[in-house]
């Protein structure tokens, strides 16, 4: 199964990378948001691991694209910010089930919790 990273540092991209890819997953890094959704489209990836930096201060600017959109919206997103929950501007339309606020810094065993959970366990999370 394909998890999208999409990480604008290069460096934490690799480790991000080295350290899931030991758990058989296909790990696809985007480093250019222009390219996020042709490559999303190309490779319709399983579960999207974005950090806040990759969205260029439009955070919820891009997670509202990724809901409108037809394809990308089916696919859950993890979404990785240093700004805890209540300095966070939440858009109500933006929101669904479909996504996962996390804080920096994330434990690589919970990151791979969650992607379970949106793998392995997605139909237990996912309310119709």
């Amino acid at each position: 199964m394909k998890i999208f990273i999409c990480e604008q540092d290069p460096y934490k991209a690799k480790l991000i990378q080295d350290i899931l890819g030991v758990y058989n997953y296909k790990i696809v890094t985007v480093q250019k948001q222009a390219d996020f959704f042709k490559e999303a489209y190309h490779q319709k990836p399983a579960v999207i691991v974005m950090n806040e930096l990759f969205a260029h201060n439009s955070d919820m600017d891009m997670l509202a694209k990724m809901r409108q959109d037809p394809v990308i919206s089916l696919i859950p997103v993890i979404y990785i910010s240093d700004k805890k929950p209540s300095e966070r501007k939440v858009d109500a339309m933006t929101i669904d089930n479909l996504i996962e606020f996390v804080q920096e810094p994330v434990k690589i065993k919970n990151l791979r919790h969650y992607i379970d959970r949106w793998t392995t366990l997605r139909s237990l999370y996912i309310k119709h």
